[in-house]
């Protein structure tokens, strides 16, 4: 009976150090809600960006961007040196002018209730996650990332 123990520890034993040595080849994944809901003033919207983690190690990462407001929304991945600096905005158009930031992808037009993967590869530095449709930035839809050696 004891020899019967000792196989059925192998057997636990085994598939979780397989499973472990896959995992650590494995991209990261970053699941994100996109938010933005009536506060009880009618004048005022609270939006954000929110994510499961706010980090990940370089290399490969996948975001899982899911929008649960009731309009469209976009989630834009930017490179920055200081992620509590603000980015320029263009008040005309009332959005981040995309030519004057390091986009390095971006998942678009995630219509309500919907998702979107966006795999990237990110250097270790720092990011700043936006929804660039016209006002949602300065609304709030912006939230820091980081990505650590």
């Amino acid at each position: 009976m004891s020899g019967i123990r000792s196989c059925a520890g192998a057997l636990l034993i085994s598939p979780v150090l397989v499973t472990t040595a896959w995992a650590a080849d494995e991209p990261a994944t970053v699941k994100v809600a996109l938010l933005d809901m009536s506060s009880a003033m009618p004048t005022e919207n609270m939006a954000s960006i929110r994510t499961d983690k706010p980090t990940a190690k370089a290399g490969p990462v996948t975001f899982d961007v899911t929008n649960w407001s009731k309009s469209v929304h976009e989630m834009v991945i930017v490179s920055v040196d200081r992620p509590n600096s603000p980015l320029p905005y263009d008040n005309a158009r009332a959005r981040v002018p995309e030519e004057q930031i390091k986009v390095l992808g971006e998942a678009e037009d995630i219509q309500p209730s919907g998702s979107k993967t966006l795999e990237v590869s990110l250097p270790q530095g720092s990011y700043l996650l936006i929804c660039n449709r016209p006002g949602h930035y300065a609304a709030g839809m912006v939230t820091p990332f980081s990505v650590t050696p």
